[in-house]
């Protein structure tokens, strides 16, 4: 017959092992988590690349436009 400190002690290690078993199921969860935000991340780093790029092209156009126009304003002085 197990003694009483012996039943403590599965009784404890039970213990242990459940919390061990909720804490992997929560390690997993986690994970998996991250690597959906480490996509959401990637997706937006390459919308702000596309962004960048897009402001880049409108600002050249802009800036060859305000060239043009004041080229024009010249030579009608």
């Amino acid at each position: 017959m197990p003694s009483v400190l012996e039943l403590e002690l599965r009784n404890q290690l039970a213990d242990l092992r459940e919390r061990l078993a909720v804490a992997q199921e929560d390690l997993i969860s986690m994970a998996h988590d991250a690597g959906a935000i480490d996509g959401e991340i990637m997706s937006l780093k390459a919308q702000m690349s596309e962004a960048r790029a897009d402001r880049d092209a409108w600002r050249e156009q802009a800036e060859r436009l305000s060239q043009l126009l004041s080229a024009i304003a010249q030579a009608k002085v």
